[in-house]
């Protein structure tokens, strides 16, 4: 058996390498055991892959708000990535529960739930699904919002809370389902040896819950102030205009959007067991703390 990964030198990607013996794609040099330097282009991958049993995709775009980086990275490499290797290669893709957008056409969401996606970033991974697709085996992982100790990102909402900045959008009654990123990796060998797709997405808590957890591991109150979803969107539309945002819209929709996900498929047939957001919020501010000293 020999895989390949992209997006090994990700958040994700380095869970993975610590679950799967794989060989990591990469554009430079990182110091990952056994990498191969590649500018992905379609000579290439094309040599690089000839030998592949196994594509592990994880690399793609999270610039929401960079329709041009978008579709490079999560449709037209995910195009090369079919082409170019083996006709019988398996394709493990980490997609995204996006690909249902914000309004769930049910509640909880399903594998056969139809996608509605409403914005360039889930248009982009519906795109890359149906190009999966074409592989015979493949596996397609649509996963939830991605949290663990290392999405240091999610540190500013802890500086907020601390500081008594953090507001609640909207009633905050709306339901919202991340997944550890370490409950995503811990599946990928299971999904090597299994076609179809599957919801990844941990049990749901409402915004209100999940500000809560956090702020009574930092022990700090719980934000009880309200913003209207559309004020907090024109503030994250100027804050896309910065090179790098500490908010976007898309954070917005998901903080708002009221989203529930049946993941009792990939329970069943890759032994998924995501871990309470309670605990995996408090390893968090765990590590949060820890690096503030």
């Amino acid at each position: 058996m020999k895989t390949y990964i992209t997006g090994a030198t990700g958040r994700l990607g380095r869970s993975v390498l610590a679950k799967v013996d794989g060989i990591p794609l990469v554009r430079k040099s990182s110091g990952l055991p056994n990498e191969i330097i590649t500018d992905f282009s379609e000579s290439s991958l094309k040599e690089t892959l000839k030998d592949a049993t196994h594509v592990i995709h994880l690399a793609g775009s999270i610039k929401t708000w960079d329709k041009k980086a978008l579709e490079e990275s999560n449709v037209d490499l995910t195009r090369k990535i079919v082409e170019c290797s083996p006709q019988n290669c398996q394709i493990v893709f980490a997609g995204s529960i996006s690909v249902y957008g914000k309004k769930l056409a049910e509640i909880p969401a399903t594998e056969e739930t139809p996608p509605n996606p409403d914005s360039s970033y889930a248009k982009t991974k519906l795109e890359a699904e149906d190009l999966i697709k074409k592989k015979k085996k493949h596996c397609i992982l649509r996963i939830g919002t991605i949290y663990g100790p290392q999405f240091q990102d999610y540190f500013v909402i802890f500086k907020m809370l601390e500081k008594g900045k953090m507001k609640i959008f909207g009633d905050g009654k709306n339901r919202i389902s991340f997944v550890h990123v370490n409950d995503v990796a811990s599946i990928i060998p299971k999904a090597m040896e299994t076609n179809g797709t599957f919801v990844v997405s941990g049990p749901s808590a409402t915004q209100e819950q999940i500000y809560s957890y956090a702020a009574n591991a930092l022990g700090v109150p719980a934000p009880t102030n309200h913003i209207s979803s559309g004020i907090a969107r024109l503030f994250a539309r100027l804050e896309e205009t910065k090179k790098n945002p500490k908010i976007t819209r898309e954070h917005l929709s998901i903080l708002s959007a009221d989203r529930a996900f049946d993941y009792s498929k990939a329970r069943a047939e890759l032994g998924f067991s995501p871990r309470p957001i309670k605990r995996g919020i408090e390893e968090m501010v765990s590590e949060y703390l820890a690096q503030k000293g």
